[in-house]
């Protein structure tokens, strides 16, 4: 049932959010509650990461900083997780790596996730994210069949090169079509659909920008390449050397691209698009003078080479993907690497030029030169990265964050935190139980409620994260999070109730659902004190819910398990733990 507003809940979330010195966000003085293992990276990355290691702290020398003590195991482990799967570690796997004592099991863990299969998963919801745009109208993008396309390029491992070039020079039909909300549906489930047969859903990233070459020009080079050449759309670039003609030759390599429907439009069906290349530029009646004049242009690439064959769109992306490109590698380093450690060496990490020069260049400069040589694998450029000693570093102060020196706390992402909740309270496999295919549907409204108030625009980074007053209600009093921590039949809690053991058991158990490590000694005994206390008064009247809202009916009709006080107290106490900075964040 939905919290109650008492004295007992703010000792609860205050008890959460700062004890032992390991609550909320962690302290940077803290010491490990466990003795950090000695990464022992794969040999394939042994050498760069070495030397990412030595040019990291040469920069920490100069700026007169000191790194941060090691991460403990247990943040290790959920960070990387976080990171490489986009959900939480299974407690059971939680106390079997804290009592590995193998000195490569965090190699080990990293190369696991890399070939589980929530890494496709993560990975091709994380760049349809980034690659479709939020405000494209009506159902012009078929998100689901972009994402299928995405995660089966991530299954295989495919190249970032491969991957790049089959999206610019993306030919063939977008979607299967069908009717629309069955589309919108598959778009908004957590697993990707199979590629359908006959479908191209690389497609969708041209489509969504029908009739606009020169976004779709703009596009392409800051997000491949980190340039942002749209500025010198409308004029010459004021600060860079990018002119109005530069822009439009780039943008003519697009001009011969044409976009289709398949069909007729009708009413609540999905629209289904042909994209493929003309001999010549065309251009619609409505079409712009600049439209008109870039259709007439010779295709030319960012650094003056001209695309004279008859396919200038696939010779461009064979252009964005040269070894030779002074920004692909980069560009895909440098975002990935503010993704992992919450700021880029370049930001906003879609700018890379001479008058925005990156911090760190020598190390952004070995790695990217690290990835083209190793055929632009993502996973391996990933491993390398959390083998880094920056990735396995405990938080610190501010300065020591700017430089690497010290593990910067960032916010989960809005589709990470849900999934977070979800697995913490064991709600999804309860949902699609109950619910069966209307699961997916609920599932739907809450990824779309919390992208709505949780989402984080990647491209500027920022030194504090201050939350605001939609993201704390939707967390403190929203009804995930509430019947998420309520004892309801066949959920998290629930089980946890059941177990054998005292309360430091029961306690230890949600820590690790919740924060994946075990409570402080100094934790346990003040949620033991907090039980004790609960149960010791008066019984104070509580609200029976009406069950409104899809978690509300379906809790009703499932029923609650909570019959005493002390087991009220306990949802008090998992719902602090779901409340705190420490769930909500990445550390």
């Amino acid at each position: 049932m939905l919290r109650r507003t008492s004295a007992w809940v703010a000792l609860a979330l205050l008890s959460a959010c700062s004890g032992g010195g390991t609550g909320g966000l962690p302290s940077p003085t803290a010491a490990p509650s466990s003795p950090p293992a000695t990464v022992a990276p794969t040999p394939a990355t042994t050498d760069i990461v070495s030397r990412v290691d030595a040019l990291l702290e040469a920069e920490w020398k100069a700026a007169g900083v000191s790194p941060a003590k090691p991460a403990t195991d247990a943040q290790f482990l959920r960070r990387a997780w976080l990171d490489l799967a986009g959900t939480l570690p299974p407690p059971e796997l939680v106390t079997t790596f804290l009592a590995d004592p193998a000195p490569d099991k965090r190699a080990r863990a990293v190369d696991a996730l890399l070939a589980s299969p929530h890494f496709a998963e993560r990975w091709a919801a994380y760049w349809e994210d980034i690659l479709i745009r939020d405000d494209v109208k009506g159902n012009l993008v078929d998100r689901a069949a972009f994402r299928a396309w995405l995660h089966a390029r991530f299954v295989e491992n495919a190249p970032w090169d491969r991957v790049v070039r089959e999206m610019v020079a993306a030919t063939g039909k977008s979607s299967p079509g069908g009717p629309a909300r069955e589309r919108r549906m598959a778009a908004q489930n957590d697993d990707a659909e199979p590629e359908a047969e006959g479908v191209n859903g690389a497609t969708n990233w041209v489509v969504q920008y029908r009739g606009g070459v020169e976004d779709l020009a703009g596009a392409t080079a800051r997000t491949f390449l980190g340039v942002q050449i749209q500025c010198a759309q409308c004029h010459d670039h004021k600060t860079e050397n990018w002119t109005t003609t530069d822009f439009r030759r780039f943008a003519a390599s697009f001009a011969r691209t044409r976009v289709r429907p398949v069909e007729e439009k009708e009413k609540g069906m999905a629209r289904a698009f042909e994209v493929d290349d003309g001999k010549r530029g065309r251009v619609g009646k409505k079409a712009t003078d600049e439209a008109r004049e870039i259709a007439t242009l010779a295709p030319t690439a960012l650094d003056g080479t001209e695309l004279e064959g008859d396919a200038p769109r696939a010779e461009l992306a064979a252009w964005i993907t040269r070894a030779t490109n002074p920004w692909f590698s980069k560009a895909l380093v440098n975002r990935v690497w503010g993704l992992f450690f919450g700021r880029g060496f370049v930001e906003p990490v879609d700018d890379l030029r001479p008058s925005n020069p990156p911090r760190a260049p020598a190390v952004l400069d070995a790695l990217a030169a690290d990835f083209a040589t190793h055929g632009h694998d993502l996973k391996h450029l990933l491993r390398t990265l959390c083998a880094t000693r920056a990735y396995g570093l405990a938080g610190g102060p501010p300065a020591a964050e700017a430089t690497w020196a010290a593990f910067a706390p960032r916010p989960l992402p809005a589709p990470v935190l849900l999934d977070a909740v979800l697995t913490a309270t064991r709600l999804d496999p309860w949902l699609e139980d109950t619910l069966g295919e209307r699961a997916d549907a609920l599932r739907a409204k809450m990824r779309e409620r919390f992208r709505f108030v949780f989402d984080v625009d990647e491209a500027g980074a920022r030194a504090e994260f201050d939350g605001t007053i939609p993201q704390a209600l939707l967390l403190l009093n929203g009804p995930l999070v509430g019947y998420g921590s309520s004892a309801l039949a066949g959920a998290t809690l629930a089980d946890v109730l059941a177990m054998q053991g005292g309360d430091a058991a029961k306690i230890e158990a949600l820590y690790l659902r919740t924060l994946s490590r075990r409570p402080t000694a100094e934790e346990i005994s003040r949620w033991v004190r907090f039980l004790d206390e609960a149960a010791s008064v008066p019984e104070e009247p509580v609200a029976k819910t009406n069950g409104q809202g899809p978690l509300g009916k379906i809790g009703k009709k499932r029923g609650w398990v909570a019959k005493t006080p002390r087991d009220r107290a306990y949802e008090d106490l998992f719902w602090a733990l779901l409340d705190s900075s420490e769930f909500a964040f990445q550390h």
